[in-house]
């Protein structure tokens, strides 16, 4: 294929049509019209001989040479940028972009709303979109596809070279247990702590966590009665009953400050929980994500700070 014939457009409107899966919405994504995108998918049919995307009820789907394309494309894109990148500025308090983050219900809950409450104010014109996710391994395919710019959970199971991390932080596992239990009147020991129901919480739907696996090595078994997806269920279901739920401290905290819920020692050997932030390759450059990774990790240090127990 000569080179001549290949408009670098057209590689930027592949790449939003990937990350959209929808014309109008990619179209504003690089500031086009929905008729010039469309005009653009054409120009991209007629070039790589293929359909590439094709409607279905949810979207636009790639095709298989659509995704075959996808990296190479992404990879390109990020160089060229990269090599121009000493004409670019960031300035965050005049910006007017829109990041997108997934994160799992843990950060969600106790990492948002001071991200949050810092990126108003230092830039008050960016639109923050988050996304959640529960399977760890889930983060790299919303980074493959550019639905995410950033991705904040345990670390994936998966080695990916294309997917760059950084440790944010690592949390420890405390007890919550209803203001007023009878438990709560003494110190939590292990006979104490299994002689109560509990509550799991677990994102990815395993019937058997933690605590149950350290329980295992030690020959006890706990009576697990309830086992939910979210943290929030699991906080509320313990404000109503005298069941416990073991979980991360920063969860702990977040729900302890409503007064409903108190937190104990768990009376078990737990490893600590790590949290990465995970990014593209291909956004490494580029200085707007950049300070971007860099705000969450200036918010992570002031958490971790203030929040240590």
């Amino acid at each position: 294929m000569n080179l001549n014939s290949i408009d670098l457009n057209l590689l930027v409107g592949f790449e939003a049509l990937m990350a959209e899966r929808n014309v109008t919405r990619a179209a504003a994504r690089v500031g086009r019209t929905q008729p010039a995108m469309s005009g653009t998918l054409a120009r991209l049919r007629d070039l790589m001989e293929d359909e590439l995307f094709v409607r279905s009820a949810s979207g636009l789907q790639p095709t298989p040479r659509a995704l075959e394309l996808h990296e190479p494309i992404s990879r390109a894109l990020a160089q060229i940028q990269s090599a121009f990148s000493f004409l670019e500025r960031f300035e965050p308090e005049t910006a007017d972009t829109a990041f997108t983050i997934a994160m799992s219900d843990p950060p969600t809950l106790f990492l948002l709303p001071a991200l949050f409450e810092e990126l108003a104010r230092e830039a008050p014109g960016i639109t923050l979109h988050v996304r959640g996710f529960d399977d760890r391994d889930e983060a790299i395919a919303l980074l493959d596809s550019g639905v995410v710019d950033v991705a904040i959970g345990v670390p994936p199971t998966e080695k990916a070279g294309r997917i760059l991390s950084r440790p944010l932080f690592e949390d420890g596992f405390v007890t919550i247990m209803r203001t007023g239990h009878p438990a709560a009147r003494g110190a939590l020991t292990r006979d104490t702590f299994l002689a109560w129901p509990h509550v799991l919480f677990s994102p990815e739907d395993d019937r058997f966590g933690i605590v149950d696996q350290r329980l295992e090595d030690l020959g006890l078994r706990r009576n697990l009665v309830l086992t939910v997806p979210n943290a929030t269920a699991a906080a509320l279901v313990v404000e109503r009953t005298d069941a416990f739920c073991t979980m991360l401290i920063g969860l702990a905290l977040q729900f302890a400050a409503s007064g409903k819920v108190i937190f104990a020692e768990t009376p078990l050997d737990l490893p600590r929980a790590p949290f990465t932030m995970n990014w593209h390759r291909r956004n490494d450059a580029n200085l707007a994500q950049r300070w971007f990774r860099g705000l969450i990790g200036r918010v992570t240090l002031k958490r971790d700070r203030k929040h240590s127990v």
